[in-house]
């Protein structure tokens, strides 16, 4: 009787399950307890249905085919499942399992550092540098970067010594494959540590974990073995440097202040244009000669008239961009550059003004930026231009973009006709693959849906609006996916949309990299390989109020911690946001990074004026400062600039060509003062620099209206912009008077 009973209970219990479909099938497993120091990842299983395991948020510790790696501490790992019954197939939700350590840890706690370290076996005691370090590494480009960052840090001498030598710190390689290409291993005993990794680009890595716990207690560092690896391959950020120029030393610090958080994907929108061109058309006024657009790499190509493509203003110069993807690859981070076409394309179509689309579209009063995606000619251009960087450059030796495995073709916000738009993406996307890299597109397809086919094996694609395109839709179609959601993700400066950077909180306590506007994929979709947030300079043109790299700076720098944390990191963040944000003081920027040009001794800095032009060699200082000199100008010829400060963060201009005294910034745009400087006379000028606010005295008294001589106004005439000027002006201290026609009495800074 008791042995029919259970029976019964049994045939009662299984029959729900036999009466679920695949979805609810999906949504109700029943992970099976995995015990400490299992190596098989044990599946659930349902009555009449198949299920294979999809993916793990860390592929390195659980792989495709269930395995599971050894872990040093308990680990908590997200996988999902795919269930199939009666034909039909749905992808389970995220479910959490954690993974046993074989021995509880006794020793020393986990080092706070961001992103938080995967795993931690403390030991007892801890290490203590002494005032000389040495350092035993076989990358010498590894040696010399962590020996600078490590002098920056602790301000002791640093030694590089042989490989093999006895060191303080040592590099080596590990045959422990399961950390992947990014993952490493460090030990930390009383005599010393050591890093070891696969690649080099997890050593750096493993130096930037060490770099921070040094910054929190120069006087030791606890005893104990880490083992650390990425939660997602792709952890980006994208800068719109079209829209407003950005000089290659900002960039560096971008690149730097990404490192020290882990992030791995600059992405590099190099030519767009203003957007809102109805604002011209409405007045009168053609867009397509006034709208303002940049093309932000030096090129040959021009058009038949002339026209170059290259930017008037602010370029970069193909050494240059070499230059700078080696200097990113050389600190874990990619540099992805993208050529944003057929819309966005007013570079291009003023280069060939016949390939403007001619098609029935959307936003007419656009038209002008629009290439016609259907034309051969069209893709003939646009491949071109890729080819002069996509292949070997006759005076450098080799292709621009050699060490960017990853190239961005745009392709959004096109209001044509979805089957032109898709024949486009189409082709360039195969352009790119046939060149060898990886390409990545903006998402389009859910909004041009179409017969003409679009590739997707190999391709990536940013996932950036659900009504342009679905998560689920994208992962279907085979792309690899990458979260750029705009509602969570998207930051226009000074704009009233888009406002990521009011909402650090919210990101921090409440966003996933999964979760895709209304849509959420399992975290460990082996199709969703990462998550980047953006900067779109809509604000130019007419928008632009002449606001700075500098000002933006806190929307950089505090957006990378919480995305560095967030996609490196377990799907739990460590503390609450408070103690985040306490534990990133304590680490504070990067080594050798200084973007908001402070002074470490807040001294007032004075001269006594010889000959002139003269070397000061101070470094450039931010906002807030107090300038104060006395100058006589001798003659102000007509249309000729007189140089009062330089430096490569700007020029303080006595004598602007139109004879007021002004500036130009490393960006390249230029302020007036709005008046003039006596001729023969000695007068005392003072300079007082704040945050979006440059104000000039003369004599003590207040001087002049602040004009935006780069960018135009919103009113109806756009003439020059003098209202709601941004004026945010890092003080060059390089040479004094480089050409100044005049005397220079006193000179004197003043940090407040």
């Amino acid at each position: 009787m008791k042995k029919k009973t259970l029976l019964m209970l049994a045939a009662c219990a299984a029959a729900p399950l036999m009466g679920q479909d695949a979805r609810q099938i999906a949504d109700s497993l029943t992970i099976p307890q995995i015990e400490a120091g299992a190596r098989q990842l044990p599946l659930p299983h349902a009555p009449g249905a198949t299920i294979q395991l999809l993916g793990a948020d860390y592929e390195q510790i659980i792989d495709s085919k269930g395995k599971i790696a050894p872990v040093l501490a308990d680990t908590p790992v997200n996988v999902s499942f795919k269930v199939t019954k009666d034909g039909k197939e749905a992808v389970s939700k995220d479910y959490e399992i954690m993974l046993k350590a074989p021995a509880a840890d006794q020793g020393n706690p986990k080092p706070r550092v961001i992103p938080e370290i995967l795993q931690w076996k403390g030991g007892q005691g801890a290490y203590k540098p002494g005032d000389t370090i040495t350092i035993a590494c076989s990358d010498k480009k590894l040696a010399e970067t962590f020996a600078a960052d490590l002098a920056d840090i602790l301000g002791c001498k640093v030694k590089i010594v042989a490989p093999g030598q006895k060191a303080d710190i040592s590099f080596g390689t590990t045959k422990e494959s399961n950390i992947g290409e990014e993952g490493y291993t460090m030990d930390v005993t009383p005599q010393g540590v050591t890093i070891a990794a696969t690649t080099p680009t997890g050593q750096y890595w493993g130096t930037r974990t060490l770099l921070q716990m040094l910054r929190q207690n120069k006087g030791s560092i606890p005893c104990g073995t880490a083992v650390d690896f990425p939660r997602y391959q792709v952890r980006g950020f994208m800068l719109d440097v079209a829209r407003t120029p950005y000089p290659l030393s900002y960039i560096k610090d971008v690149i730097r202040t990404m490192s020290w958080y882990k992030m791995n994907d600059l992405h590099l929108v190099i030519n767009n244009n203003y957007i809102f061109h109805e604002q011209y058309v409405d007045k009168g006024r053609d867009p397509f000669k006034e709208s303002y657009s940049a093309f932000r790499l030096e090129s040959d190509m021009k058009g038949p008239d002339g026209t170059p493509l290259t930017a008037k203003d602010l370029f970069y110069t193909k050494k240059e961009f070499v230059d700078l993807v080696n200097y990113a690859k050389s600190r874990g981070v990619n540099i992805v550059p993208e050529f944003d076409t057929p819309g966005h394309a007013l570079s291009f179509t003023r280069l060939r003004p016949d390939l403007i689309y001619k098609g029935p579209m959307n936003h007419d009063k656009r038209r002008c930026e629009m290439l016609d995606a259907a034309n051969p000619e069209t893709i003939k251009l646009v491949s071109q231009v890729f080819d002069e960087y996509l292949l070997k450059d006759p005076k450098l030796g080799r292709p621009v973009f050699e060490g960017c495995d990853v190239i961005h073709v745009g392709a959004d916000e096109f209001y044509g006709d979805k089957e032109d738009y898709r024949h486009f993406a189409d082709a360039v996307l195969k352009h790119a693959l046939k060149r060898g890299h990886t390409p990545r597109i903006w998402g389009s397809l859910s909004t041009k849906p179409g017969k003409t086919p679009v590739v997707s094996k190999g391709v990536q694609m940013n996932l950036w609006n659900t009504g342009w395109m679905k998560a689920q839709e994208a992962v279907d179609l085979g792309y690899d996916v990458i979260n750029t959601n705009d509602g969570a993700l998207y930051v226009v400066p000074y704009a009233g949309y888009y406002r990521m950077d009011k909402n650090h909180k919210g990101l921090y306590n409440n966003w996933i990299p999964n979760r895709i506007g209304n849509e959420t994929l399992p975290s460990g979709h082996p199709q969703l390989i990462g998550a980047s947030f953006a900067i779109w300079n809509d604000e130019t043109d007419i928008k632009h109020s002449g606001y700075a790299p500098y000002d933006i700076w806190g929307i950089v720098s505090d957006s990378m911690d919480i995305l560095g944390q967030k996609m490196w990191g377990k799907a739990k963040t460590p503390d609450t946001f408070e103690q985040h944000r306490e534990l990133v003081a304590a680490i504070g920027d990067a080594p050798r990074t200084n973007p908001l040009h402070k002074w470490k001794e807040a001294k007032p800095f004075t001269v006594t004026p010889g000959k002139l032009p003269q070397q000061l060699n101070q470094p450039a200082l931010g906002p807030n400062y107090h300038l104060t000199m006395e100058v006589e100008l001798a003659v102000a010829p007509e249309g000729k600039e007189q140089v009062l400060l330089s430096a490569p963060e700007g020029e303080l201009l006595a004598v602007m060509k139109d004879g007021t005294i002004g500036f130009r910034r490393d960006d390249t745009l230029e302020f007036s003062f709005g008046t003039k400087l006596p001729v023969g006379k000695k007068v005392k000028i003072e300079l007082i620099g704040e945050p979006e606010n440059t104000r000039l005295l003369i004599d003590g008294k207040p001087e002049g209206t602040m004009t935006l001589k780069s960018f135009r106004n919103p009113d109806e005439t756009f003439g020059p912009r003098t209202k709601g000027v941004r004026s945010t002006f890092v003080l060059p201290l390089q040479t004094l008077a480089p050409s100044f026609n005049g005397k220079v009495f006193s000179f004197s800074v003043k940090p407040s």
